[in-house]
């Protein structure tokens, strides 16, 4: 057969690495793309950190049992032995797989969907059986989007939220000052470690008698 003979690629579109830290990836951010790294973050309803991971993956499907099993980590560390309550994640970690592996042991699991970001006045309060062949983030979808899921899906925002925009807003920290993974990981957890440090020494400025650490049955989210 004849035909028009290929064009070579163009440079535009060959593989690039970045040389100064071959670790780091393109990230998109809402401010558009940066060479950099995925920084994650589990903290309490005291937006104390309890896990704080920095990853090379551009989405954070892969990120949720990692950083729960860190946080159960840090509390065991901690010689906290009660159980995580409540896990509030955002859509990023909502797949299916994740679903399906999350067991009796695991915290009670809150994780919007796609679905309930995409409309969510239209989801607000579905009522009716789901259909038989209804997938987990079905599932999960019907749950964050009830009136009592709604209402504790909205202690997110007062738990992981602040955390970076403290750190990325008020502290002035928007990027890492050391190269390749094993520094800026180390770089992040300092950052989580002297945020709950200002948090602990500002609860014992204004209160008496409790800590931010009392074991009670907690929710925690990332």
């Amino acid at each position: 057969t004849r035909g028009r003979k290929p064009k070579p690629p163009s440079e535009a579109t060959q593989a690039k690495a970045n040389t100064s830290d071959p670790d780091s990836r393109i990230m998109k951010t809402k401010s558009g793309y940066v060479q950099g790294y995925n920084a994650q973050a589990v903290a309490t309803e005291k937006q104390i950190v309890v896990a704080a991971e920095v990853t090379d993956e551009v989405t954070d499907y892969h990120q949720l049992h990692p950083m729960i099993a860190a946080a159960n980590q840090t509390l065991a560390a901690a010689g906290i032995d009660i159980p995580i309550g409540q896990l509030l994640a955002d859509a990023g970690y909502c797949s299916e797989d994740n679903l399906a592996n999350l067991d009796e042991d695991d915290p009670d699991c809150f994780i919007a969907t796609r679905n309930s970001y995409r409309n969510p006045k239209s989801r607000n309060g579905s009522r009716g059986p789901l259909p038989a062949d209804a997938t987990l983030v079905d599932r999960m979808d019907r749950k964050v989007t009830t009136k009592s899921g709604r209402a504790v899906y909205r202690k997110r925002q007062h738990m992981i939220e602040p955390v970076f925009g403290q750190i990325k807003d008020a502290r002035g920290v928007r990027r890492f000052m050391r190269r390749g993974k094993p520094a800026a990981n180390s770089e992040w957890k300092l950052l989580a470690a002297t945020h709950n440090l200002l948090k602990l020494y500002r609860h014992t400025v204004q209160t008496s008698g409790t800590s931010a650490f009392a074991p009670t049955r907690t929710a925690i989210a990332c």
